[in-house]
């Protein structure tokens, strides 16, 4: 019986950390919508393999203290496979705008997606802003 309990105390345990992973709790940070740009910092609508593609956000600081920050971008394939992540880590003082960006090379052509998202830390893991999630076609 105590077996079994603390066994369903875990899973519980487990299952609300996933959910909080999942969801931005409140938070002071910000994260405009990611935009695609080539090494410039020009927007751009269409991709090929090979071409550097930074995915670039801005995100703001609200808050009236200093926040860290990880900005991470995850691409995946058409089956739902990891292509590509990455991640930066920094800190923003209060009412900072802070753009940043992370490089990716796609290696086939095919259809992917590219989803950002922004915890306070990697060993943490507490969200601050909801995932964004951008369809891409690379030729």
């Amino acid at each position: 019986m105590l077996k079994t309990s603390l066994f369903l105390l875990g899973s519980v345990l487990i299952l609300f950390g996933f959910a909080q992973s999942a969801m931005a709790m409140n938070s002071n940070v910000s994260m405009t919508q990611p935009i695609m740009v080539d090494t410039s910092g020009q927007k751009i609508t269409i991709f090929h393999t090979g071409q550097q593609i930074g995915v670039e956000s801005t995100l703001t600081n609200n808050g009236q203290s200093e926040q860290k920050f990880a900005y991470m971008v995850q691409v995946l394939g058409s089956n739902g496979e990891t292509e590509y992540f990455e991640s930066t880590s920094a800190s923003m003082l209060s009412n900072q705008a802070f753009t940043t960006s992370q490089a990716w090379i796609p290696k086939n052509a095919g259809q992917y997606v590219v989803e950002v998202f922004v915890w306070n830390s990697l060993s943490s893991a507490i969200p601050l802003t909801n995932v964004s999630q951008i369809p891409v076609t690379v030729n």
